[in-house]
Formats: C-alpha cells, structure tokens, sequence
C-alpha cells in the first residue's frame, strides 16, 4: 500500500512538474513547444498564453518545494500526496477560468483522461 501511495506521489509530482515546465517551454517558444497535457488541442491566444504563464509562475516555486521534499525522502508520503493534489487542482481551476466555454469542454475531457489514468495506476499492483 505504500509503495502504490508513493509511486501516485511520484506520478503526480511528474506529472504537474512537467505541466509547468513543458508549458514554460512552449511559452518560451512561441507555443511551438510541448504543453499541458490539458491543453492538448486548445490553441490559445496571446492574452490567455500571457495569463497562462503567470498562472504557472504562481504555483512553480510550491511545486518544485513539493518534488523536493519528495526526493529527499522526508516528510510524510500521504500529506505530500494531499497536498499535491491540492495544488493541481487549484493551479487547474485558474487555467480553467482563463479558457472559452468551447475550450474548456476539451480542457474538461482532458483533465477526466488524466485523472482516470492516474486512478488506474493507484489501482495496479506493485
């Protein structure tokens, strides 16, 4: 049971650390880069990539403390999961807001997809 607590751990911290840091990168690259995976198929204007990016700098420095205190190993397993889910669901919700009704109904799928996934790997034995 433990060792499925931290590999969801590790999963979610992966996953919203790669969020960021791939949505930086697009960002970065004039959105030519990997996104959010909840962003897959919602092309974004400029307004909403500038509110995107500040939404990301919002929650980055919490995030990288999370993964770190994860990898060093101290702290406890079930709270970092806490509070990483946490914060992925508020760091979803402000990009949710940012986006157009049309958007967010793939925003919505995606986000359903990836919670499923991550559910499915929680239920898999060791």
């Amino acid at each position: 049971m433990k060792a499925i607590r931290i590999a969801a751990l590790a999963a979610a911290l992966l996953i919203g650390g790669a969020a960021i840091a791939s949505a930086q990168g697009a960002m970065q690259q004039g959105g030519q880069g990997r996104r959010n995976m909840q962003l897959d198929g919602i092309e974004l204007t400029d307004a909403q990539k500038t509110k995107l990016e500040e939404i990301q700098k919002k929650y980055q420095p919490e995030m990288m403390a999370l993964r770190a205190e994860f990898q060093s190993g101290s702290g406890d397993r079930a709270g970092l999961m806490k509070k990483t889910a946490a914060l992925r669901e508020r760091s979803s919700a402000e990009i949710r807001a940012i986006l157009t009704p049309d958007q967010q109904v793939v925003f919505d799928k995606h986000t359903a997809e990836m919670k499923a996934r991550m559910e499915q790997m929680q239920r898999q034995p060791n």
